[in-house]
């Protein structure tokens, strides 16, 4: 059964730039080496004044999921952001349930 996750990033208006390089990097990883990881998109909402991030993740399965989460990718993110503070606020992650509604005709 698929795992749909959405990641809420909410970046300093001074490290929007910096976090979109971080993210092009994750994401070319991402598809490289994890073939479990059915979706991985992120998405610009907010102002420039107050920015805001969403990263919709689809995975095959739980274990596609777990592999995501102990990637090199995303611990170097974590570690990025404790050395340079590219976040205003603490990174939000929530796993989705799918209740209503279709993804494609």
């Amino acid at each position: 059964m698929p795992v749909h996750v959405l990641a809420i990033l909410i970046p300093k208006a001074d490290r929007i730039a910096r976090v979109e390089e971080i993210a092009q990097g994750m994401s070319t990883d991402v598809e490289k080496n994890e073939p479990g990881t059915l979706k991985y998109q992120w998405f610009r909402a907010g102002t420039a004044e107050e920015p805001k991030i969403f990263v919709w993740e689809v995975y095959a399965d739980e274990a596609a999921a777990e592999t995501h989460m102990a990637s090199p990718g995303l611990a170097r993110f974590i570690e990025i952001e404790k050395q340079e503070g590219i976040l205003a606020a603490p990174l939000q992650v929530l796993t989705l349930e799918h209740f209503a509604g279709f993804a494609s005709r």
